[in-house]
């Protein structure tokens, strides 16, 4: 086996996590179509990084078009709005997952637990690229052999929070993240953090706002990707009431560093008697950069007593895929209508 077909297919492993990680610097077929090893600078290129960190993390905020920053409270606020854990008042864990672009896998989990005066959030995120079989090849454009290596990529991301109410109806809350990269042998990890306020009206009117996934620069390789640095600020106004159904109308509006600006308007419907509830979910975003993902997002969710069921769906036109989350999850205390 000779050393140039290796770096080659490493380089495009890389190529494929690196388009699927940075989307609005290119397109994946694009970036692996173009990509050898011969062509690679011995600098450090500019990328993005932490893909990971701006994928809602759960099937409800997916549903929601990731606009429940300020929306009633759960396990996952610890993703996008850590202070949004102060309104947690009992133990809630959450698993979700879904089989996403291509052969790739995206899960998560999260616990929160209230202790020190607050409540204190764990979890994390995998974005597991899938692998490929290493293919040998003596001479460029001849048909190789399988030398029954394969070389894989993931991503993923560790997450510890903390949310507190400070004053009457005034949360804060900070997450520390660590982020780690690999891609066939070559491996980076980060140090990020994340910081929100969250505020409630006795009118029941809630925002919140946050400043996301800040910290120094991913390296992998020759390539150095900035974080997401994110920005974002949610409304969410007071439930409307008709026939035992609640809806909360909210908005989300954010600047991701190396993407630019987006906005979010959705809708969640609740209907909750006797410890059981139904909740649905639907969204539009209008993003002013290019991506392949729908702007409608759609999801439902089901609980019964302690234990609820979420689902949502993601569409992808350019490439015609559909995927689908699904997350389940877990509070002591009985599920109820905010």
């Amino acid at each position: 086996m000779t050393e140039a077909p290796a770096r080659k297919t490493v380089a495009l492993v890389a190529a494929l996590a690196a388009a699927l990680a940075f989307p609005a610097r290119g397109g994946a077929a694009q970036a692996a179509g173009g990509l050898d090893s011969a062509e690679v600078a011995p600098r450090h290129a500019r990328a993005g990084g932490g893909l990971v960190l701006t994928l809602p993390a759960s099937a409800r905020a997916l549903g929601a078009a990731d606009a429940t920053a300020a929306a009633s409270p759960d396990e996952w606020a610890l993703f996008a709005a850590p202070a949004q854990l102060a309104g947690l008042g009992a133990v809630a864990a959450g698993v979700a997952t879904e089989a996403y672009l291509a052969s790739t896998r995206l899960s998560a989990a999260a616990v929160a637990i209230p202790a020190l005066g607050g409540t204190v959030g764990v979890g994390a995120t995998v974005l597991d690229y899938g692998s490929i079989e290493e293919v040998a090849s003596s001479m460029p454009g001849v048909d190789g052999s399988l030398t029954g290596r394969r070389y894989s990529a993931q991503e993923s991301a560790v997450l510890l929070g903390y949310g507190r109410t400070i004053a009457t109806r005034l949360r804060v809350g900070a997450a520390l993240e660590l982020l780690s990269t690999r891609v066939a042998d070559l491996t980076a990890s980060a140090v990020a953090g994340s910081a929100s306020l969250g505020w409630t009206a006795s009118s029941g009117w809630a925002v919140a706002a946050g400043l996301s996934h800040a910290g120094r620069d991913v390296v992998l390789g020759l390539t150095r990707g900035a974080l997401p640095l994110t920005e974002s600020a949610t409304i969410v106004a007071p439930a409307l009431r008709a026939r035992g159904w609640a809806l909360h109308p909210m908005l989300d509006a954010r600047n991701v560093r190396g993407a630019g600006w987006s906005a979010s308007g959705a809708v969640e419907a609740e209907w909750f008697r006797n410890g059981k509830g139904l909740t649905l979910r639907s969204g539009y975003t209008w993003r002013g950069y290019a991506n392949d993902r729908w702007p409608v997002s759609l999801g439902f969710g089901a609980a019964l007593g302690r234990i609820a069921f979420d689902y949502a769906a993601e569409r992808f036109p350019t490439i015609g895929q559909l995927t689908h989350r699904v997350g389940i999850r877990y509070a002591r205390a009985v599920s109820s209508p905010p």
